[in-house]
């Protein structure tokens, strides 16, 4: 009996003291767990305040420094249209003028397309003469950068200031040199919490040519702030960083910063800002120790923990409720915008392809499981390669993300369709190789193809179906830029049809019409297929061909082949024989003159075809003068 006994005893005490240690422990883990959650949620609390302020900061300072680049741009603009047909003291006046009136512009300088200066207007003398002068002419002549931003720094002057460059050039297209706009920023916000506000923050301006415009302002909290650098902030912005990391948008949290970042509009600039979330913790640390003495008389209070635990296990449940309703609506958001979402880990081969997008690919999720190179090879292969080089320049670092839009094969049968890829490197590995990209796909065949019938009709006669006038002028002024590069002459030929009015009046207008069509098709058959795409129809019956790169003398024999295929086939229309004759005018670049002029000079041509008899070819003389030339093509058309 007693030995029976003393085991149920000692289990008995054993559980009693089990019991109070396992209520012990259980209590102190409660007592931490208060402890934690009331301090996590006042550091949550203070970090989203500091998120907050950091967003509503960069807002408020983008806007005002945008409207004073925009005013800046908009000077230099205006400064480099005026500066070619304008006189340099009126543009000083119209100039000077402007910076008197604003107390942001401080000045300007100009140079002609050698670096001297031509004029400058209270620019500081010593910062011009320490300008870069090469590197800016180059920046605008051979990389069309525009506009450019220049800080004090590179000026050679004070915090404070800093330059708008804009290139001249003239309406033949040559580089006549570069106007510089100088800023003075002044600080719209003294004596104001903004002021204290940035006053202890990082802030960097960015922009293509240089690293930060402004200088940096430094921190007003004690110690030695460990501020990341230009690299470090770039490579934020550009990579996930873990759980660490709170994202609201242009405004995140990381370690113990605030990252904003904010891109000006019309402007190539970014503005990046870094605060210290230690100004904000002061609540955070408060709160600590009265949880702290809160936790120490709670420790007798046992129901009130499970009280405690209770309400914070609905409010995980809560929590996840709502997470699970965010997640739905995400993917609604996806389907409703018919856009395909995908998720690829290179390091594993595998990923995922949304349901939406297999529904855009018309594909069965069940009998093809699609990969990231079974996607690429659904990509036209005439796309293939923009598409790669997009996905290349990203993961260079040129730009933060891939946009292209390319067409993809699309369901089984042969259609293909367009589309817009999006997306962008999120994971890379340890030697900088990406290891996870996602990326956006959406069906943009309907707004593609509309977009492409309205360029060629923009660029095409409705008729024929030959380039138009827009496009001859714009081949014309390509062909020109060519021609100063390479020193090799161009040639234009002027096509007019004999009578035409006379054949409209006899025949009527739609076999005029088939007689335009018939002239357009032996006239093409009579060019090389590099010359097909160099026939314009200017209006009426004139036809323009552009030959880059021959003379006169070519051009003339061209003209003179198409003369005798036009004579050997008498065109039928309607049940109408009609013999049709042309005359042609030739003229080829001169030195020193614009296409305009060489256009000139083939009419000229072309009516005194008309004026020895049609049916012939006449080449300008290259010493003829234009003005004289068409005031004799006026005076005999008069006649």
């Amino acid at each position: 009996m007693v030995y029976k006994t003393k085991p149920s005893g000692w289990r008995r005490i054993l559980d009693e003291q089990f019991l109070s240690v396992f209520l012990s422990i259980g209590l102190l883990l409660g007592i931490l767990f208060l402890m934690t959650w009331q301090t996590t949620s006042e550091r949550e609390n203070a970090q989203q305040r500091a998120i907050d302020s950091t967003g509503f900061a960069i807002t408020t300072y983008s806007g005002n420094l945008a409207s004073i680049l925009i005013k800046a741009d908009n000077a230099a603009l205006m400064a480099a249209r005026e500066a070619v047909i304008v006189p340099y003291y009126d543009l000083e006046r119209q100039l000077s003028t402007m910076i008197k009136d604003d107390n942001n512009l401080a000045g300007y300088i100009l140079f002609d397309a050698s670096g001297k200066v031509a004029h400058e207007f209270t620019f500081f003398e010593h910062a011009s003469r320490n300008l870069p002068i090469e590197e800016i002419l180059a920046r605008h002549r051979d990389a069309w950068i525009e506009p450019a931003f220049r800080s004090s720094k590179d000026l050679g002057m004070k915090p404070g200031y800093f330059a708008v460059e804009r290139g001249i050039w003239s309406p033949d297209g040559t580089f006549l040199g570069v106007i510089m706009v100088l800023l003075a920023i002044e600080n719209p916000y003294e004596d104001t919490p903004l002021e204290r506000f940035l006053a202890g923050s990082k802030m960097r301006v960015a922009t293509l040519n240089t690293d930060n415009l402004l200088a940096e302002a430094q921190s007003s909290y004690g110690g030695e702030t460990k501020w990341f650098t230009a690299r470090q902030e770039d490579a934020f912005w550009n990579l996930t960083t873990g759980t660490s990391e709170i994202d609201t948008g242009g405004v995140a949290l990381f370690g113990d910063f605030v990252m904003a970042r904010q891109n000006l509009d019309g402007l190539p600039i970014t503005i990046f800002m870094q605060v210290p979330v230690e100004g904000f913790m002061d609540n955070y640390y408060a709160t600590r120790q009265t949880a702290f003495i809160a936790a120490l008389v709670v420790i007798a209070v046992t129901l009130f923990l499970i009280l405690q635990i209770r309400i914070d296990r609905k409010a995980k449940h809560k929590n996840e409720l709502k997470r699970l309703e965010l997640d739905k609506r995400l993917q609604f958001s996806l389907d409703s915008t018919g856009q395909g979402l995908w998720d690829w880990d290179f390091t594993k081969d595998a990923g995922y392809y949304s349901d939406n997008l297999y529904r855009l690919m018309e594909l069965h999720h069940g009998e093809v499981c699609l990969t990231f190179e079974s996607f690429k090879d659904r990509i036209h292969p005439d796309d293939r390669k923009q598409f790669d080089a997009a996905i290349a320049e990203h993961i260079k670092g040129d730009k933060p993300a891939f946009e292209v839009e390319a067409r993809m094969h699309v369901g089984s049968e042969d259609q293909w369709n367009w589309f817009s890829h999006s997306g962008s490197v999120i994971e890379w590995d340890k030697d900088q190789a990406p290891k996870r990209m996602i990326g956006l796909v959406k069906n943009i065949h309907h707004q593609k193809l509309k977009r492409i019938d309205l360029e060629f009709k923009a660029q095409h006669d409705p008729l024929t179906g030959l380039l138009n006038r827009a496009a001859f002028e714009d081949h014309a002024r390509r062909t020109h830029a060519l021609t100063l590069r390479t020193d090799m002459p161009y040639c234009m030929i002027m096509l007019d049809i004999d009578h035409f009015k006379r054949v409209n009046d006899t025949y009527g207008h739609d076999c005029g019409d088939i007689v335009l069509k018939r002239i357009c098709e032996i006239t093409s058959r009579a060019l090389r297929f590099e010359e097909e795409k160099l026939l314009f129809r200017l209006g009426g019956e004139e036809f323009v061909i552009l030959l880059p790169q021959n003379n006169c003398t070519a051009g003339a024999a061209l003209a003179e082949r198409i003369r005798k295929n036009v004579c050997a086939e008498p065109i039928f229309a309607e049940g109408h024989l009609i013999d049709v004759t042309i005359s042609a005018g030739v003229a080829a670049y001169r030195d020193n003159e614009l296409p305009q002029d060489t256009l000139k000079r083939a009419d000229w041509a072309l009516y005194q075809a008309k004026n020895l008899g049609r049916d012939r070819i006449h080449c300008a003389p290259a010493l003829i003068d234009v003005d004289l030339a068409q005031q004799h093509t006026l005076s005999t058309v008069a006649n």
